[in-house]
């Protein structure tokens, strides 16, 4: 089974989109967590031994309704706008339930590690994680110069070159990208491919 551990090992633009998703989410956590702060100040709860459990607890639970409010609405929170990211359904219109669901593991900071460390480590899109394969969504960067789906076949053949892995069927033979960009290939003769967008050999 292919795993978003064996994509990412090799792959600069899936290594750059989790960079991207890193800082925009820990940017989206500094904006929700701001108001639960000004809160705390205003009450001189202080810094409890309970507050250093409850704080990331309720200011999670505001980044929840917060990027599930944005995603729903603009397909961005202000994290992912910034960094050049947005959610997108895979079938139907993104709902608001869908993004709820997506973003409910961001209560807390240690189950949005689990979240994306499962998604990583099962078979499926790279760039989701477990929820988003509950919620049917995923996210990607605006740049991105191909669909999802053709996404994924483009760097799962990328692994079978490099691993020597089962050869893929003649369909998936057709699509094959840059490892550097993560534009589409060229034939330029046997076992010679050259990058339409930047020009790169490989």
């Amino acid at each position: 089974m292919v795993t978003g551990f064996d994509l990412i090992h090799n792959n600069r633009p899936l290594q750059k989109h989790w960079i991207r998703r890193i800082v925009a989410y820990v940017l989206d956590f500094i904006i929700a967590s701001i108001p639960v702060w000004l809160i705390f100040v205003s009450l001189r709860i202080g810094f409890q031994r309970d507050v250093l459990w409850f704080f990331p607890t309720v200011g999670g639970a505001v980044q929840v309704f917060y990027c599930a409010l944005f995603e729903y609405t603009k397909r961005q929170t202000i994290g992912k706008m910034l960094l050049g990211l947005r959610v997108e359904a895979l079938k139907s219109g993104l709902s608001l339930h869908e993004t709820i669901l997506r973003n409910i593991s961001k209560i807390h900071g240690l189950l949005v590690i689990i979240d994306t460390l499962v998604g990583m480590a099962t078979r499926g899109d790279p760039r989701q994680r477990y929820l988003d394969r509950v919620a049917e969504t995923t996210v990607i960067t605006s740049s991105e110069p191909v669909h999802v789906d053709r996404y994924i076949r483009e760097h799962l053949n990328i692994l079978h070159r490099n691993i020597g892995a089962e050869e893929p069927n003649e369909e998936e033979k057709m699509f094959f990208i840059c490892e550097e960009c993560g534009g589409e290939l060229e034939q330029v003769k046997d076992d010679v491919m050259r990058c339409s967008q930047c020009g790169r050999i490989q």
